[in-house]
C-alpha cells in the first residue's frame, strides 16, 4: 500500500450508510467485523448502543448513521462494525456494509461543499472524492467520534451512592 501513497493516492476503507459511501483513511482502522449486539449502558448518549468485549477490550460501539444525523442504523446480515482507533482510544462504528478498500487520488478529493452541508456537519468531513462518477465523503475521523460523544466522565449527581455501604 506505501507505493500507491507514494504515487499520489490514499487508501481508504469504503462503507455504505443508507445510500451514501463514505471513506476513513486505513490508517485508523484495526479492524472490521460483523455486527453483534452490544451491551447497553446507562446514560450513554443516544448515538452510542452500548459495548462488546472484542478480543478481551471492552469497546464502545457507535451507530454512525445516527451519529451523522441520518437516522437510526438497521441492522442485517450485511452490517458491519469497523474498529477504529481515535486520539482517545478504540471504538466501533456500526455502519449499513463495509465494501472495499481502495487507493483514492489525492487529486480526486474535492473540498466539501458549503452549501450543501451545515457547519456542524462541515467539521465531520475531510472531502468528497469522486471515483468514476460515484461521489464518496471522506470523514475526518476525530471529529466525527470525539471521545465527548461516547464517553463522558462520571459526576457526582450522576451516581446513586448508598450512603449504608
Amino acid at each position: 500500500m506505501s507505493a500507491l501513497v507514494e504515487q499520489g493516492s490514499r487508501p481508504y476503507v469504503i462503507f455504505r450508510l443508507g445510500a451514501e459511501e463514505y471513506g476513513i483513511g486505513i490508517s485508523r482502522v484495526s479492524g472490521i467485523i460483523r455486527y453483534e449486539a452490544s451491551t447497553p449502558v446507562p446514560k450513554a448518549p443516544e448515538s452510542v448502543l452500548g459495548v462488546i468485549n472484542l478480543r478481551g477490550r471492552v469497546i464502545p460501539i457507535v451507530d454512525l448513521c445516527q451519529r451523522l444525523g441520518r437516522g437510526k442504523l438497521t441492522h442485517s446480515a450485511h452490517s458491519r462494525i469497523i474498529v477504529v482507533d481515535c486520539d482517545s482510544g478504540s471504538v466501533g462504528l456500526a455502519v449499513d456494509e463495509a465494501n472495499e478498500v481502495v487507493a483514492i487520488p489525492i487529486d480526486s478529493i474535492g473540498p466539501t461543499p458549503d452549501a450543501a452541508v451545515s457547519a456542524h456537519s462541515a467539521e465531520m468531513i475531510e472531502g468528497v472524492a469522486d471515483r468514476g462518477g460515484r461521489l464518496v465523503i471522506l470523514l475526518d475521523l476525530d471529529k466525527t467520534v470525539p471521545r465527548g460523544s461516547y464517553a463522558r466522565p462520571a459526576k457526582d449527581a450522576d451516581l446513586e451512592v448508598d450512603e449504608d455501604v
